[in-house]
């Protein structure tokens, strides 16, 4: 009887759920939720790349490998590290036009 009972929760089980926003974000990048869209980016003493999210304000480095964007909007992951500040760990752009 309980094989039976769980065979007809399988089927609840296996409709997919709703897809977020940015369900494209690398695993390697996130974790699912350390990623967001830029609110603000500037440019500062040069080419040094300062960008802000709901998550905070961090420096783009100037080496980081850039990413293609899935929604041709600019999107950072970004997290705090062990001194506070905020550490970009992924950049995502637009392609270019």
């Amino acid at each position: 009887m309980r094989l039976g009972l769980g065979l007809a929760v399988l089927p609840v089980l296996m409709i997919p759920a709703p897809a977020s926003a940015h369900d494209w974000y690398p695993i390697e990048c996130c974790s699912g939720i350390d990623c967001a869209p830029v609110d603000q980016a500037e440019f500062r003493e040069g080419d040094t790349l300062v960008v802000t999210t709901k998550h905070g304000t961090g420096i783009v480095p100037s080496s980081m490998t850039r990413r293609e964007s899935k929604d041709n909007k600019m999107h950072v992951c970004m997290r705090k590290s062990w001194d506070g500040q905020m550490r970009v760990i992924c950049v995502f752009l637009p392609p270019p036009s």
